[in-house]
């Protein structure tokens, strides 16, 4: 690993030293600012000192080996690597417009040798300030976009720029009439054709080209470069060997119809033939990490649409697995046994004590023939008496039966067995049956819950682009290495942005702020997660909602008791949405507390999942009602909404809870059963809005039993001039104690919410 790390350090020094060669020979105009620029560049994008520092020298001294234009040199290099020094010392980073302002002081020497020829000084100056920001930019983002280079329309501009500017250091350079110049232009011209993005091949062969013209003074190879494009693109073909062939008869074409060279033209079409012959040569594998290498908006679209389909597919898909979840209810609730009727009930019991009791009779043909209607009217007299009372005594036997039948206490003790046993198997039935019709339930509300999300899934996401590639220049200004920002709206049109940063930023609050800056919306981080194995984060950001909640809880337990009966929650559902929660199990003490943790555990984890309150509800109590008859709870729930500032309370067996508003006081009362007491259950619903300055108070009946009456809770807690949630429990549990000789007769909780405006 470190070997490789080292050939990559060697191979990007030696890059830079070629291209400080390269600068040293470049100039517009007569002028060479373009050493200095791209030292001062290299040293604020953090390369190593010394190396750019001796590479800024010899590319300075390259084209012009004088004494006065080393000491410019020496200058330049010496004034950079004091600010450089200075700023490693203090451990702070050099700061952009300090880079630009020392980068100014340092053209004192050259300024002291040029102060005659003032227009020329004043383009020297010019021209390097724009080269430093153009190889800033430049430099930035091949430092941290080592994987793949995707360009804002700025940062095209700077790289055309300083493709332009190497363009120019590369003019006229010819090796026995064989012209380098041509070699590197045609040979650039086919890699990035490789890439199959037009764009790319015509901006950066025209721009190198253009750089060679404004150094030679002649428009000749722009128009043969052009022309080479136009005739490579219109004949391109897949194969590598027949792009080289139709620009070769391209050059032959243009050497002999437009520059009438007939006679050296060997020499102007070899540098094409070379440079086709290394383009051959070159590994496929290559040009396809090349290709990658750039931004290629057709792919990246490509893999956008993807998603589309894929969202719809998926929601094909749920669509489908919902079916199957409502087939299953359907057959889950036809497997639900129906309660016998009042007929078929006595006619199975009297069959019951037909073939028990009176099978063994010595007088069973008698009673049947001479007795039948008698003796059938009697039974069902009893059978009705035993349904009615649960049982049957010696009192509730008929005269007329009394009189006859031998076998009476062997009859009643029969009647009272199979009544008891009637009682088990119903109970149970009415147990097994609530398990089907739970179990049916949940598979209709998961059925439900597929077809929703499946909606939501099927909307199609809009991405943007261009203020993509916008954030990521932003951030990388600002010293945040962001590789990658995918923007997206769905059907809500609200903007979601994904971001992959370096590890260790991707907390930093510059991102919430590029992004709230760059979408006009308010943004903030909502979660950042390890990215495959990576030393980057995915981190996801959503728009900030206008308000916020902030919470107060205050208890005891009962006098006496080491546990407290009543349980709390407060959890956050998606980013917009706060759930609160108060749970009294029957009783006190450790038996109340799991019951009541149990209870809120549950409703927790539906809430979650995204379960509708009724089916909540519905599915807790079954549940509990199954596992033990005497297992009760009061449940007390508030759902805040931060977007549509409302609060639902959702009260099951609860007291009544409050909202102390600025002007006024609203009593919210409780309703229904305890959860487990009945098998089906209708929790009391009611919404409200509520502002900034409203407080939400829910609290356990230890707290509403102690102020008597709604009445009374509501002038003390009116009388409450503070505003702090906490403050507010506290003092309210505090007088309930008060109230109660200061000792808990039941378990107490008071839970307070207060929603705010964000600044």
């Amino acid at each position: 690993m470190r070997k490789n790390v080292k050939k990559i350090n060697i191979l990007k020094y030696f890059y830079i030293f070629f291209i400080f060669l390269i600068l040293g020979n470049s100039n517009l105009g007569g002028l060479n600012p373009f050493v200095y620029a791209f030292l001062f560049a290299c040293l604020f994008v953090g390369f190593d000192e010394k190396l750019v520092g001796v590479f800024a020298l010899v590319g300075a001294m390259v084209s012009n080996l004088t004494m006065q234009n080393l000491f410019i040199a020496l200058t330049f290099v010496a004034v950079a690597l004091i600010n450089f020094y200075i700023h490693k010392l203090i451990k702070q980073r050099i700061r952009l417009i300090t880079n630009f302002l020392v980068f100014l002081l340092s053209n004192v020497t050259y300024a002291v040798y040029n102060y005659s020829e003032i227009l020329n000084l004043i383009y020297f100056i010019l021209l390097g300030v724009i080269s430093l920001y153009v190889f800033t930019v430049v430099l930035q983002v091949v430092e941290l976009r080592k994987n793949c280079i995707k360009l804002t329309l700025d940062e095209g501009i700077c790289f055309l720029f300083l493709i332009g500017v190497l363009g120019s250091g590369i003019a006229d350079v010819n090796i026995l009439n064989f012209s380098v110049t041509k070699l590197a232009l045609v040979l650039i011209l086919f890699l990035t054709m490789a890439t199959n993005y037009s764009a790319l091949t015509y901006s950066v062969s025209l721009s190198l080209a253009s750089g060679v013209a404004l150094s030679t003074g002649s428009i000749e190879i722009i128009a043969e470069i052009a022309f080479l494009m136009l005739v490579s693109g219109i004949f391109k073909l897949p194969n590598k060997n027949r792009i080289v062939l139709v620009s070769i008869l391209g050059e032959v074409f243009i050497q002999y119809f437009f520059f009438m060279k007939s006679f050296d033209m060997f020499y102007e079409v070899l540098p094409v033939i070379v440079a086709g012959a290394i383009f051959i040569l070159i590994p496929n594998k290559w040009l396809n990490s090349l290709s990658d290498l750039v931004y290629v908006k057709r792919s990246e679209m490509t893999s956008r649409n993807l998603i589309n389909t894929t969202r719809k597919n998926l929601r094909k898909r749920m669509a489908e697995l919902s079916n199957v979840f409502l087939d299953m209810k359907q057959i889950h609730m036809g497997m639900v046994k129906k309660e016998l009727t009042s007929d078929e009930l006595k006619n199975m019991f009297m069959r019951e004590i037909m073939s028990c009791c009176c099978k063994d009779c010595l007088d069973k043909n008698r009673c049947t023939r001479s007795l039948g209607l008698d003796n059938a009217s009697n039974l069902e007299t009893l059978v009705n008496i035993a349904i009615t009372k649960g049982k049957v005594t010696l009192l509730d036997i008929p005269s007329s039966l009394s009189n006859r039948c031998a076998n009476v206490n062997q009859l009643i003790n029969l009647i009272n067995r199979i009544i008891d046993e009637y009682k088990q198997y119903k109970n149970m039935m009415t147990d097994v049956n609530n398990v089907k019709i739970l179990l049916a339930d949940q598979m209709g509300a998961v059925s439900r819950l597929l077809l929703d999300v499946g909606k939501e899934i099927d909307t199609n996401v809009t991405f943007d682009i261009a203020r993509e590639n916008k954030i990521i220049s932003r951030l990388l200004s600002l010293n945040v290495e962001c590789k990658e920002v995918l923007l997206y709206t769905e059907k809500n049109e609200d903007v979601s942005a994904v971001l992959i940063v370096k590890k260790g930023q991707e907390f930093n609050p510059v991102i919430e702020k590029v992004l709230t800056e760059t979408l006009k919306l308010p943004m903030q981080i909502v979660s950042a997660l390890p990215f495959e194995e990576t030393d980057y984060f995915t981190v996801t950001l959503r728009k900030k909602t206008k308000f916020d909640c902030v919470f107060g809880l205050a208890s005891c337990n009962k006098s006496g008791n080491l546990e407290c009966g009543d349980c709390h929650s407060i959890i956050r559902l998606g980013a917009d949405k706060f759930l609160l929660a108060l749970c009294d199990g029957m009783g006190n003490g450790k038996s109340a507390h799991k019951m009541s943790a149990l209870t809120l555990g549950l409703i927790e984890n539906f809430y979650k999942v995204g379960f509708d309150n009724d089916i909540i509800i519905e599915s807790v109590n079954k549940l509990l009602s199954i596992n033990n008859h005497e297992s009760y709870s009061t449940l007390d729930m508030c759902l805040i909404d931060l977007n549509k500032v409302t609060a639902d309370f959702i009260k099951v067996g609860a007291p009544f809870g409050a909202i102390k508003r600025e002007s006024s006081f609203e009593i919210v009362e409780g309703g229904s059963l305890p959860i487990g007491a009945l098998d089906t259950i209708k929790p009391y619903i009611y919404r409200s809005t509520v502002s900034t300055k409203d407080i939400v108070i829910m609290a356990t009946d230890g707290i509403t039993d102690a102020f008597e009456t709604s009445e009374k809770f509501e002038e003390f807690v009116s009388s409450l001039a503070n505003n702090n949630p906490q403050t507010i429990a506290e003092t309210i549990l505090n007088e309930a104690l008060s109230l109660n000789e200061m000792s808990a007769k039941d378990d107490m909780t008071v839970l307070v919410a207060r929603t705010y405006l964000k600044n």
